[in-house]
């Protein structure tokens, strides 16, 4: 079950604190090879936000390197702010949150004739502002997690110790169990999964026990967030 998330109760107090989001940061593109094309018009809602498999899993690794090249200079890396920018992690996973997230992607902030967010609206492709807004919207809860890290542990662990020989019965196995512990951690988005480095792993590993060690290393990466 879903926790509620905390909701932006008060959008223009989130408006005025991303004032103080980007700085002078310059905007980049994103290379989005391996999505789909979506339609020329601008989407108003994510169209990526009910997806499953392959096109989930290559949204969020897109969006989250969209996001570490563009966003997480303020927003924190993971989408963590350390507290000057908002935590985008709450920004809703609905079509209010899609809106206002659409508005300040393409558009940017100025305040007093300062550029305190860039516009993307030239730089960043449909594609790539909603593998952005996909990343964003699952990222699970941190602190939830970081209770969780002796049991994260033990499945890195199991992964490491999986030899490229495997059976593909012992591969799912180990798999279904973290996609089993991924799946427990919630959203702060309301979005309706999360995506962590546990699923990614799991994801990686369906597709040959030789990338035992690459998903090893996403679940180290994790432990060491």
């Amino acid at each position: 079950m879903l926790r509620k998330p905390a909701t932006l109760a008060a959008p223009m107090i989130f408006v005025a604190a991303m004032a103080f989001a980007h700085g002078d940061t310059a905007p980049r593109a994103v290379d989005t090879t391996g999505l789909p094309d979506l339609p020329e018009e601008m989407a108003t809602e994510n169209p990526w936000r009910g997806a499953e498999g392959d096109l989930l899993f290559k949204a969020v690794e897109i969006g989250g390197k969209g996001f570490n090249s563009n966003c997480a200079r303020c927003h924190g890396l993971e989408a963590i702010s350390g507290g000057l920018a908002p935590d985008l992690r709450y920004l809703e996973a609905n079509e209010f949150g899609d809106e206002w997230y659409l508005d300040r992607v393409l558009h940017g902030y100025e305040q007093n004739g300062a550029v305190k967010m860039p516009p993307f609206q030239d730089i960043l492709s449909q594609e790539a502002v909603w593998a952005i807004r996909t990343y964003i919207e699952t990222r699970p809860d941190a602190d939830e997690m970081a209770e969780r890290n002796s049991d994260i542990t033990a499945l890195r662990d199991r992964v490491k110790a999986l030899p490229a020989t495997a059976s593909a019965e012992e591969v799912e196995a180990v798999a279904a169990d973290l996609d089993k512990t991924g799946d427990e951690f919630e959203t702060l988005s309301g979005a309706p999964r999360s995506v962590s480095a546990l699923q990614q792993a799991a994801h990686l590993l369906r597709t040959g026990a030789s990338h035992a060690p690459m998903a090893t290393e996403l679940i180290s990466g994790l432990l060491r967030n």
